[in-house]
């Protein structure tokens, strides 16, 4: 697992066995679960990563220029599929 108490600015890499969760902005990239474990997750106080992986499975943010909410969020696997929603 990794935890980060503070930003993770653009260009930054993690990439974890486990979870990742940023205390602060989450703008790099992040690879959780990177031996394939499915039920890991990632969390942010605000989650607007370049791309991010969660096992096997690989998601971007869109290409309109989408800022993200001013939210904790948390993002992980459901059905094969990147799920993210409030983390409240």
């Amino acid at each position: 697992n990794i935890v980060i108490l503070g930003d993770v600015n653009p260009g930054a890499e993690l990439f974890a066995k486990g979870n990742i969760v940023v205390m602060g902005a989450l703008k790099g990239f992040a690879h959780a679960g990177l031996d394939g474990e499915d039920d890991a997750f990632v969390t942010a106080n605000r989650l607007q990563p370049t791309q991010l992986r969660i096992g096997t499975v690989i998601s971007r943010p869109p290409d309109d220029g989408f800022e993200g909410v001013e939210y904790p969020e948390i993002a992980y696997l459901k059905d094969g599929h990147i799920v993210i929603e409030p983390n409240v």
